[in-house]
């Protein structure tokens, strides 16, 4: 998808006091790079940027909701040219480094970031939308504002407000408002969500026989961890397991219990939501946590040798037992809970090697990569696909969603 003709740009001089002065670098995310990598480093980018498109927002906004979004398209359209990136590469540019090189001109991701960091700063909610044309690989991108009637397109590459070219296949990346005005307000807001998961699992003592009524362990106790020379000021909070509802004195109906809460998790809408969540939290090293937890994974030789006082390797052994524990609760297999946190951030420097080490590619991925995408395919079906075939279609979980259900156990 490219601009079809070259457009006349308007000098814009008028406007440059409302812009920062632009740093003279341009962020290139990586080589071999693509759409998929683009949408999920915008927000990114939006989050630390919206200061720069503060003072231009309030100069397009309009009375109504249309007139806010044609002011921004005709705005943008008029005053930034187009510019194919070379293939291969997907180059980032802030809004103000965008004002700054609006004559050369920029493609359709800066125009991205631009027109979402003005959306942003007016509070109307937007998506980014990835579109495919004649190739079999997404190729644009563009923000869209949805409304009671549809969306209304915010395509600058086109010649046309409120266009939209016939594709052959999208998908839309909604842009959450809150999490761009800090991730901390986007817990706060979900915190109602954690606590009807948490209630899910805690209750009555008196009855082993609802699935639901099954008790995770929670956290409490500090635990410093890591080796001489790696953040040796890190902990990980963790708690003393609440007594188990379910007694038995030879452990075994205890053990058949927990594989039926399993089983019955496994398909649970919340409970699935709360293991999307756990994995992708750990895929992306939210809170510091999985960074933490992965020296559970060495051997007791090898954390002696990485200078790991042995009391608190087996305490943060303990934490990882517990979490396999929530994470079983809920209908998920532990393995795929090593490979989250092997493979993902908190695993960036490969020091604890296993399952082929860190992912590269979830160096370029957030809140907001598909779900899929994230855990990566075979993940994803194991926990949610099979097992649940047959039950209908729950419908695809979103990362964000799934990351703030999950807010309370990574806590």
């Amino acid at each position: 998808m490219e601009a079809a003709k070259k457009r006349n740009i308007a000098g814009g001089e008028r406007y440059s006091h409302l812009f920062p002065q632009a740093v003279k670098s341009t962020l290139t995310i990586r080589k071999d790079a693509n759409v998929y990598h683009t949408a999920a480093f915008i927000p990114k980018v939006v989050n630390e940027t919206l200061n720069q498109t503060k003072l231009i927002a309030e100069h397009l906004k309009g009375t109504t909701l249309t007139a806010t979004c044609s002011n921004i398209w005709y705005f943008v359209y008029g005053h930034i040219a187009y510019k194919k990136d070379k293939d291969g590469y997907e180059q980032i540019r802030s809004p103000a480094r965008a004002w700054h090189d609006r004559f050369s001109g920029v493609d359709c991701d800066c125009y991205s970031v631009f027109i979402s960091s003005i959306l942003t700063n007016l509070k109307i909610t937007h998506t980014l939308r990835i579109t495919k044309y004649a190739h079999d690989y997404f190729q644009h991108i563009y923000p869209i504002v949805p409304t009671e009637k549809g969306h209304i397109t915010i395509d600058c590459v086109t010649d046309k407000f409120d266009f939209e070219v016939p594709y052959s296949e999208k998908k839309d990346y909604p842009m959450d408002l809150q999490y761009l005005n800090g991730f901390g307000s986007m817990e706060d807001g979900m915190d109602e969500l954690g606590k009807i998961i948490q209630q899910r699992f805690s209750g009555s003592k008196r009855s082993p026989a609802p699935a639901k009524r099954a008790s995770p362990s929670h956290v409490k106790h500090a635990v410093k961890a890591a080796p001489k020379g790696v953040n040796p000021s890190t902990h990980i909070k963790t708690a003393k397991s609440h007594k188990n509802p379910v007694v038995s004195p030879s452990g075994k109906k205890l053990k058949g219990f927990k594989k039926v809460i399993h089983k019955v998790n496994k398909v649970n809408p919340a409970t699935v939501a709360v293991r999307n969540g756990i994995l992708a939290s750990m895929k992306l090293n939210i809170k510091n946590v999985a960074k933490r937890i992965r020296w559970s994974y060495l051997s007791a030789q090898e954390a002696e040798k990485k200078g790991i006082d042995p009391q608190k390797f087996q305490r943060l052994i303990a934490v990882r037992q517990k979490l396999e524990n929530i994470f079983f609760k809920c209908g998920g297999k532990p393995d795929n809970l090593r490979q989250a946190i092997l493979k993902g951030k908190g695993n960036k420097d490969r020091a604890v090697n296993g399952l082929d080490g860190f992912d590269g590619m979830v160096e370029y991925m957030n809140e907001y990569t598909p779900i899929d995408q994230l855990l990566g395919e075979e993940i994803h079906y194991s926990e949610n696909v099979e097992g649940m075939e047959g039950l209908g279609q729950f419908g695809e979980p979103l990362t964000l969603t799934s990351i703030a259900a999950a807010s309370g156990v990574i806590a």
